[in-house]
């Protein structure tokens, strides 16, 4: 039973059962897991205790039980990775998103963000989530600073003024692209020679027209 349970929920986790006892149980067993060299419990199972069983009811024999508690909260820190477990009740949109699946947490800064629109000219049904690979991908080592990518606007050529057309340097068949990116750092401010680099490197990998603005010298 505890295999079964602890293969779905941490599949890459050595286990272990200790004795121990419990008021519910006989035969009481603790379940330890391995975590970073140290043995962290995380629940608590054995027999159910026969006159427990009795007083709900059931006779005894042939009424047996297994009983086994586990600590959820600790099970999805480990699971995911978290450190610290106030961020389960954190309001934070960007941690509260993080805790609707079981994918690793992605640490978030407490610094202060920094927005960088793009007009872009890209082919046409570029998806969002490719979008955003992109981006990273350019970032190289900084791609942690990403915080949000997102698609304010997509206008085809044909939709656009001559003075956009010449300006972009768009050519028939592709988009004109509006994106926003969300920088932020973990453990640091970005200064503004940082942001306008990166928005510049963003803008070197992804845009497909014939001008080119960019904010640093060149």
């Amino acid at each position: 039973m505890v295999g079964l349970v602890l293969a779905s929920v941490l599949p890459s986790h050595r286990w272990r059962l200790t004795a121990t006892d419990h008021p519910y149980t006989v035969d009481g067993r603790q379940i330890d897991v391995l975590c970073d060299g140290d043995w962290v419990e995380i629940g608590e199972c054995g027999l159910a205790r026969p006159d427990l069983l009795q007083a709900h009811g059931l006779p005894v024999p042939p009424t047996t039980g297994l009983a086994m508690g586990l600590g959820l909260d600790r099970l999805l820190m480990l699971r995911k990775g978290i450190a610290d477990i106030r961020l389960l009740r954190s309001c934070d949109p960007r941690v509260a998103a993080q805790l609707l699946d079981l994918r690793p947490y992605r640490p978030v800064s407490s610094m202060p963000p920094m927005t960088r629109d793009l007009s872009l000219v890209i082919a046409p049904g570029s998806d969002p989530e490719l979008l955003g690979d992109a981006v990273r991908e350019a970032l190289g080592s900084r791609a942690d600073w990403v915080e949000a990518v997102t698609v304010l606007s997509q206008v085809p050529y044909e939709s656009l003024p001559a003075v956009a057309v010449a300006r972009l340097g768009i050519a028939p068949g592709q988009v004109n692209l509006l994106l926003r990116v969300v920088l932020r750092a973990v453990d640091r401010v970005l200064t503004l020679a940082q942001g306008n680099q990166a928005r510049d490197d963003i803008y070197a990998a992804l845009h497909r027209g014939t001008c080119w603005q960019w904010i640093t010298p060149r």
